[in-house]
């Protein structure tokens, strides 16, 4: 007895013991950074590797002109990333197709308060162009999927919006949808007589000189990766016929770089999209119930006036942060899509090279990458757990009867039983909620499928987890015999 009372406080303690091991030996394992960073060239390059990044590609700007621009490690493909990298940039893809709206607006082909329907009449009405670009369409993908992967264009995208139920009155609730871009690139078609590409390349890409952006459909998509625990795998190419306005666009460092400089510098180039004065109102919300400029969400912080914007795809993920009054800036491009990495290490990574720039040095971050490490460590040991369980289902159930039968009472059978529907029914809840919560927490809808691209380590833990949890459940309740087990406990 004293010795199977051992072993069950010995299983107990094990996964713990082993995971207070690994948290400690990560904890107080040399750091392979300084203590505070003094360059741009060098904080990339270490943090790179302590937030777990296979590569990416950055630029800075500083007072209006392009500081620091530069690439690291490798792409999904394995081939080296430059600043000259072609990746997929999300992060500015919103930014650069309001930017060719205002454009057209300014010009007098567009209006921001004209119905929508006035370029589409089949269009719900009531939705303005300043609606779409602002994110107030009154729409929510509630009623309609937001990625849309079967829409084979701009007006099948457009089509599923329109005959959807609105969430709201237009103008009145900020909810973002990738799909109130597709919609914008669509008008900006009809009003202009061009394709969307085609109109980018005119007023944006050609007139700052970014010669790696692109907003067709790339021949060579660039090839990005996900991140899974502590490994870096490469995923299928990707590509869309008509997200480029909403994040399918091509672009690397050095373009970004210079798009950055002239939102923040206009009077430095000579032929730009707008005129210098109208550039400052690109920063300036456009609906008072909604955070949001053009292609832009707008804040403030320490430093005054900021705009930023994050975007991930399936393998890619990517930050623009932009400082007005400082005229300074901030870009990262990563062809590796994570979750935790662009909610933690990201903005880790745009705040330290602002630092830098501004006081002359920055404290390292914290490494995410040896977070990963660990919630490997916990992830393996859960499941390892759970299989051991499953396992011993039968000595589990046995011990039940025997408590059963030391009692004379079927009191513990039916606890047991219970014990494990509600762990069932936990687990499919789990299941089933998760992508709600998920969803809520970012104010759009998510299925199992995001979270598989956006976070393949957490999201295939928890199925699994839950899926282990399910059978060792089910087995118990085999081995319990249900209502034939307690018939023969009254015998």
């Amino acid at each position: 007895m004293l010795y199977s009372n051992s072993m069950k406080v010995l299983r107990r303690i094990a996964p713990i013991a082993v995971i207070a091991a690994a948290a400690l030996l990560l904890l107080y394992s040399p750091d392979i950074a300084p203590e505070r960073y003094t360059d741009l060239a060098t904080f990339f390059r270490v943090e790179m590797k302590r937030q777990g990044y296979s590569g990416f590609s950055v630029a800075a700007v500083s007072d209006g002109s392009v500081l620091y621009v530069d690439g690291f490690g490798k792409d999904g493909s394995g081939a080296p990333i430059g600043p000259d990298t072609r990746l997929y940039a999300p992060a500015a893809a919103k930014s650069m197709a309001a930017l060719c709206a205002y454009s057209l607006v300014r010009e007098g082909l567009l209006s921001l308060d004209m119905s929508v329907s006035s370029y589409l009449p089949w269009f719900v009405e009531g939705v303005t162009i300043r609606h779409l670009i602002s994110h107030t369409s009154g729409f929510s993908d509630d009623d309609f999927d937001d990625l849309h992967p079967s829409a084979l264009g701009l007006e099948a995208a457009a089509r599923l919006m329109s005959s959807s139920k609105p969430e709201a009155a237009p103008g009145q609730a900020f909810r973002y949808l990738d799909t109130d871009y597709q919609v914008l690139a669509l008008v900006m078609e009809k009003a202009a007589g061009q394709p969307y590409s085609e109109l980018l390349a005119a007023r944006v890409l050609a007139p700052l000189g970014l010669s790696s952006s692109d907003a067709r459909v790339p021949a060579v998509p660039p090839r990005g990766s996900a991140y899974f625990f502590a490994l870096s795998l490469p995923r299928a190419p990707s590509t869309s016929a008509v997200a480029a306005s909403s994040g399918y666009l091509v672009s690397s460092a050095a373009d970004i770089g210079k798009y950055m400089a002239y939102l923040l510098g206009p009077e430095k180039t000579k032929r730009g999209p707008l005129p210098t004065r109208a550039v400052i109102s690109l920063f300036d919300p456009l609906s008072p119930h909604a955070p949001y400029g053009y292609g832009l969400f707008i804040g403030q912080d320490d430093e005054g006036r900021v705009a930023y914007h994050d975007g991930s795809l399936d393998g890619f993920s990517s930050r623009l942060v932009l400082w007005p009054d400082k005229r300074a800036g901030v870009a990262v491009l990563a062809p590796q899509g994570s979750l935790l990495q662009s909610l933690i290490a990201l903005p880790a990574l745009t705040e330290g090279a602002r630092r830098i720039m501004r006081d002359g040095e920055s404290s390292r971050p914290f490494p995410l990458g040896r977070l990963y490490i660990l919630l490997a460590v916990v992830a393996i040991v859960h499941l390892l757990a759970l299989v051991l369980q499953t396992g011993g289902a039968l000595a589990w159930a046995k011990g039940a009867r025997d408590k059963a039968e030391a009692k004379g009472s079927r009191g513990p059978i039916l606890f047991a039983r219970i014990r494990c529907w509600v762990g069932i029914a936990l687990r499919i809840g789990i299941v089933l909620l998760c992508p709600i919560a998920v969803g809520l927490a970012f104010g759009r809808g998510v299925s199992w499928r995001s979270l598989l691209q956006l976070e393949p380590s957490l999201a295939v833990w928890c199925l699994f987890a839950c899926l282990f949890g399910v059978l060792r459940n089910i087995s118990r309740l085999t081995w319990l015999g249900g209502a034939s087990g307690i018939k023969r406990l009254r015998n």
